[in-house]
């Protein structure tokens, strides 16, 4: 497994890796994932103001990732696992990869937004030690979403302490 930046040419790889990992939620959020109108354009700007990852098992590009800069931390979003290859830490992998990213260019923070209709979501990033901060409501009532946040420690850091 590999795991790199996104190269401009591979913008169509992006999308197509966040279109058929967030598909299985059509017709089942309301209001539905900003995910799913993700277009070149959108994703394009996104990766212009931050950028993205994407994970490669030998030639296949399985997983994918947007970040920005924002303040004092680093704004992740769109984490994406193709179905047929999760359950690998291919999520896992992601979110070591751009915490280390955040931490070299000298942001100590990670923030992401998590819908609560998605306990697993939530779940996985509890699990990866993020908290969240701040509970947001769609305007229609249906969902909430939590801003989550963590804290990162470099790794020379965590064996001192």
């Amino acid at each position: 497994m590999e795991i790199r930046s996104a190269k401009q040419d591979e913008i169509v790889v992006v999308r197509d890796i966040i279109l058929e990992s967030f598909k299985e939620y059509a017709g089942l959020l309301h209001p539905p994932s900003g995910a799913l109108s993700e277009t070149l354009e959108s994703i394009s700007s996104k990766v212009e103001r931050g950028g993205a990852v994407i994970v490669w098992e030998d030639t296949e590009p399985v997983g994918t990732a947007l970040y920005n800069f924002v303040d004092d931390y680093m704004y992740i979003g769109r984490v994406a696992v193709l179905p047929k290859h999760r359950g690998k830490g291919i999520g896992k992998v992601i979110m070591a990869h751009l915490e280390q990213l955040a931490l070299h260019k000298g942001y100590n923070k990670t923030r992401l937004g998590v819908r609560l209709s998605l306990p697993d979501n939530l779940m996985f990033y509890q699990k990866l030690h993020y908290i969240s901060i701040e509970e947001h409501e769609y305007p229609d009532k249906t969902d909430k979403w939590h801003i989550m946040v963590k804290e990162l420690k470099d790794k020379a850091e965590k064996e001192i302490s």
